[in-house]
């Protein structure tokens, strides 16, 4: 029987690491740490009940509801915008369970 472990996909991982271009390893690692906050969210969701997330929930909407926190966004959103104009942007893809897909 052929069973693969995660050593073998460090490996894997490993060997095509070497060959990439930095800037792909770059994103390489990006979406395996992205993958990682997946799970860690995923693990938090799972530990929270409902009136907890309701709870977080609350704060949030107060805390964005501030005008210093408006601003913020105003800025952050105007700073988007320009880096997508300049074509620093790539669109993002999703797959049916809505997860995001390498691209």
């Amino acid at each position: 029987m052929n069973t693969v472990t995660n050593r073998d996909y460090e490996q894997t991982l490993i060997k095509i690491a070497r060959v990439l271009p930095s800037s792909r390893v770059e994103q390489l690692v990006d979406f395996a740490r992205f993958l990682e906050a997946q799970i860690l969210s995923e693990d938090l969701i799972r530990q929270e009940s409902v009136p907890e997330i309701e709870a977080d929930n609350e704060k949030w909407e107060a805390l964005m509801a501030t005008d210093e926190s408006q601003a913020l966004l105003d800025k952050m959103a105007v700073e988007a915008l320009a880096e997508h104009r300049a074509g620093k942007t790539t669109p993002m893809a999703f797959n049916n369970k809505g997860r995001i897909v390498p691209g």
